[in-house]
């Protein structure tokens, strides 16, 4: 398979790049980044034969198979297509586009050239989530009731303090670059969501964010999920409590460990609780620990990678589907929609977009 990346920024050198060459049938033949500079720079540092600085050129020019796009959400939809039309494969970065109208869009690209179009949900590989998910689907925790996730961005972080950044142009600005990342988690957990309560607040004076807090309800017909986007935290983390009606899972997906626990109801169980949950926590972190320092840590996307690759050789359903990124970005439109209403202030009295 020859593959050509379409963005060189840290996302395409440090996960995009690195999961491609550790595939035995993918070549990596060209890479593509508007600031020609930062292209040879990356073909350098990954031994790829040719660089450009336009896409239109590098589709002319190399007979390639897929096109991995890593550039900012507002032209992933153009891009796209034009890979697609092409005759290519397409990968591209969350959110799949940044309005239904153009993901609609790059769906009837990927049925008329009768080619695959994955998007870069990248979470649901976690192997924390995946054995979540494993314990969900087969009834372990019992009936699904509610999810609730929550990602911290550290208030240092460049999306943050460089206002310049492109996540500031998104429709629902720096949330819209993390915020795919808790809908898409929620929605592969808790299905068809039926309606969305929002808040969101400032608390700082960052000019160039109209809020540094958001907090999401999804109602589903049989569980409810919701997740935290907070900008002023120390440090990352992504973390989630997913709870059943026996059981309740909690993740650390930095970590990738996960305890789960069981109802206590008195003062015996609790302890035992509390024992089990060192333990789960002991295990889990001797277990991390082990795969980094021997090598076999594979992140996320690595193993969507794989997959995807696995999925075009066999002709079969891709791991992330069309559907599946076209609902996330109804979501985050409802969201958008809701921030945006003229009775939000109103109703929520705090600071808006």
């Amino acid at each position: 398979m020859r593959v050509g990346i379409f963005g060189c920024g840290r996302i395409a050198n440090e996960m995009h790049i690195p999961a491609w060459l550790r595939i035995k049938d993918v070549k990596i033949v060209a890479v593509c980044d508007r600031r020609e500079n930062i292209a040879k720079l990356t073909a350098e540092q990954f031994g790829i034969g040719e660089f450009y600085k336009d896409l239109s050129s590098m589709l002319e020019t190399q007979n390639l198979d897929l096109v991995d796009i890593c550039t900012p959400p507002q032209t992933h939809s153009s891009f796209s297509i034009e890979a697609m039309n092409a005759g290519c494969h397409v990968l591209v970065e969350k959110p799949m586009a940044t309005s239904v109208k153009e993901a609609d869009e790059m769906i009837v690209a990927s049925k008329k050239n009768n080619v695959k179009l994955c998007v870069v949900h990248q979470l649901l590989f976690n192997p924390t989530v995946r054995k979540a998910k494993s314990l969900i689907d087969k009834g372990v925790i019992g009936d699904l009731v509610d999810v609730n996730a929550t990602f911290l961005e550290r208030n240092d972080s460049v999306l943050i303090t460089n206002q310049d950044h492109w996540c500031h142009n998104l429709p629902g600005g720096i949330f819209g670059e993390c915020a795919p990342h808790a809908v898409y988690f929620n929605l592969a957990l808790i299905g068809n969501v039926k309606s969305v309560h929002v808040l969101s607040k400032k608390l700082t004076d960052s000019d160039w964010m109209d809020a540094d807090i958001l907090k999401v309800l999804l109602d589903a017909e049989n569980a409810t999920g919701s997740f935290t986007l907070s900008c002023l935290s120390s440090r990352n983390s992504v973390t989630a409590d997913i709870f059943g009606t026996k059981k309740h899972l909690h993740l650390d997906m930095h970590t990738q460990i996960m305890t789960h626990h069981k109802r206590a109801v008195s003062s015996h169980s609790k302890a035992f609780d509390a024992l089990s949950s060192g333990f789960q926590m002991f295990v889990g972190t001797a277990s991390t620990s082990a795969k980094v320092l021997l090598g076999r840590s594979r992140t996320a996307h690595s193993i969507l990678i794989k997959n995807l690759f696995e999925s075009i050789r066999d002709n079969k359903e891709t791991p992330v589907t069309v559907e599946e990124g076209r609902e996330t970005v109804r979501i985050l439109e409802m969201i958008w929609e809701k921030i945006r209403a003229p009775d939000y202030e109103n109703v929520q009295a705090i600071p808006i977009f």
